[in-house]
């Protein structure tokens, strides 16, 4: 009998060894700029860095455009931390503050930038259809 009790022991220690699963730590699932999920893609600060260097901008411009992303996250912030809101109003407002930044980005450059900025919007949402239909 103890055999047969050391062997159940045995079996289920050895089990719960290998039944042990590594978690994720789970994140607030609020909308991003980014993507739809909150979840921000492994090149999207690459392709940003990249998409600077095409536009050729000026000392200036980058720093109104620090000025300006350093704005948008404090406004993202406080609406994400608002309890007050909904999850529809959250992303609702999330969308404005999104189009307000676009906005106020174009305002920055010039027509030539305007201009490669908007042909890079239209390279990416085409990746993005491509991508779309192959899955």
């Amino acid at each position: 009998m103890k055999k047969i009790s050391a062997l159940i022991v045995l079996t289920f220690i050895i089990s719960l060894s290998f039944a042990q699963v590594q978690r994720k730590v789970k994140t607030e699932n609020i909308p991003d700029s980014t993507t739809k999920t909150g979840e921000r893609k492994k090149g999207d600060k690459a392709n940003k860095k990249q998409a600077i260097r095409e536009l050729d901008l000026t000392k200036e411009q980058k720093g109104k455009l620090k000025e300006q992303r350093k704005a948008a996250k404090d406004k993202k912030e406080a609406i994400q931390n608002n309890e007050s809101l909904s999850a529809e109003q959250k992303e609702a407002k999330l969308k404005e503050l999104q189009k307000e930044k676009a906005k106020s980005t174009m305002g920055i450059l010039n027509e030539e930038q305007k201009e490669k900025m908007k042909k890079m919007r239209k390279e990416k949402k085409g990746k993005k259809m491509g991508e779309a239909e192959n899955k």
